[in-house]
């Protein structure tokens, strides 16, 4: 969670605004689904390095058989050296749960306090401080609940006033009156067009469910480089953790 908060800090402070389809380009979004994984390969922008931009070509593969699109909206992007920061396949949000007890609309989003993840609530695991709204709608606005998270940037609310375009650009999917533990789920996938974003969510499914168009990402952290734990120090005590 703290990763894609940072990244979603970052690009807001970069473009001067939330909506990275807008800012930067669709990502790959427009790829028709089928009823396999639809999903493209990863790596076409890799010589981008850690600059951001649109892959100059992405290759699809669907049951054998291979594609290479140069089109917008079916390529590639990469922010700051992250690949399909939104689009091509969602991502499983580390160290975060969503939480229900019938009575809290969409949830409760729980953020882990330290790398110990689990797929259930446990000790380690905070609330922001706010539920999330019950929709399958384009959000309208961000909410804050507990100081100690302000940096979480989660939809409070869904309007039929917000569209691909403003506020946000990007939609949320929960569940009415959510019952039990879910996952959190960002950034949309191959299909999903101009629903998809870095603020993109989707906590209509548990932490053991899987699905073709369920991924992950993987983070290096390398704990023991002085270099990083000073700046993490440092930005922890900024942050007011």
């Amino acid at each position: 969670m703290r990763a894609d908060s940072a990244n979603q800090m970052l690009f807001m402070t970069e473009y001067g605004s939330p909506n990275g389809q807008l800012s930067l380009e669709l990502g790959v979004c427009e790829i028709n689904s089928t009823n396999t994984n639809c999903s493209s390969i990863t790596g076409s922008t890799a010589s981008l390095g850690n600059a951001s931009g649109a892959a100059a070509e992405t290759v699809n593969e669907i049951n054998g058989v291979y594609t290479t699109y140069s089109e917008v909206g079916k390529r590639a992007v990469s922010y700051r050296g992250v690949e399909n920061p939104w689009g091509n396949i969602w991502h499983m949000v580390g160290g975060a749960l969503l939480v229900g007890n019938r009575s809290s609309q969409g949830g409760i989003p729980y953020v882990c306090t330290d790398y110990n993840y689990s797929v259930s609530l446990t000790d380690n695991y905070e609330s922001i401080g706010f539920m999330l709204p019950v929709s399958e709608s384009f959000i309208s606005a961000f909410g804050y609940g507990n100081p100690k998270y302000d940096w979480v940037y989660m939809p409070i609310e869904c309007s039929d006033t917000a569209n691909n375009i403003l506020p946000i650009g990007d939609c949320l999917w929960t569940i009415n009156n959510l019952n039990g533990t879910h996952m959190i789920l960002n950034g949309g996938h191959y299909a999903f067009k101009e629903k998809d974003g870095l603020f993109c969510y989707a906590g209509d499914a548990n932490p053991t469910q899987y699905d073709r168009a369920y991924g992950a990402k993987l983070m290096f952290i390398p704990k023991k480089n002085t270099i990083y734990n000073n700046n993490i120090a440092a930005w922890t005590a900024k942050m007011g953790g």
